[in-house]
């Protein structure tokens, strides 16, 4: 069975409020939702002309000097397709990790090797942790109170200092359980 491709409930999810151009979509994505789902050009304006020709969005075309540019804009068919989505429970994700592949493998190299790769990814780690504080504090307590998708903004960003959290916990456990081998 062909798996199905989400970017266009990501984008359809970027339109749902106001209209929007690719580059404004792929813009407020690297501001937002970077860290747990990625988009490129390359996806987007393919998916954006899919979503077109299936009837979930318009477009419009609108100057910016002598630039044009497209806006594209949710139907009502494709507001109903994305709250459709929405109701239906979340798939599992496929979880790769090249670092725990390395690890379950690390016999076969010097725990020098295996120390270094965990240090790397600790300082990822940590800079993915100060990302996500510095969004917390200069992006994110910008938007009022009352804007209606602060909240659930906020549950994601807590999620990914969670996750980091733990994943510098679990990295200095292994650090140390290999230090003291």
């Amino acid at each position: 069975m062909k798996k199905e491709n989400k970017s266009k409930y990501a984008i359809l999810g970027m339109l749902f409020d106001k209209p929007q151009s690719g580059y404004e979509i792929l813009q407020f994505m690297k501001e937002s939702t970077t860290h747990f789902w990625q988009e490129s050009d390359a996806s987007i304006y393919p998916m954006l002309k899919a979503l077109e020709r299936d009837g979930l969005v318009t477009s419009r075309s609108e100057f910016v000097g002598k630039r044009e540019r497209k806006i594209f804009e949710i139907t009502a068919s494709g507001k109903k397709y994305f709250l459709t989505w929405m109701a239906l429970p979340a798939e599992k994700e496929n979880n790769r990790s090249e670092l725990l592949l390395k690890l379950f493998f690390g016999a076969t190299t010097t725990q020098e090797e295996n120390i270094k790769q965990l240090v790397m990814r600790r300082g990822q780690a940590q800079e993915t942790k100060r990302i996500f504080r510095r969004i917390a504090e200069q992006t994110l307590s910008q938007v009022s109170d009352e804007h209606p998708h602060k909240q659930f903004w906020s549950m994601t960003l807590r999620y990914g200092l969670k996750l980091a959290e733990a994943e510098l916990e679990w990295l200095d456990e292994c650090i140390n359980i290999l230090k003291n081998k």
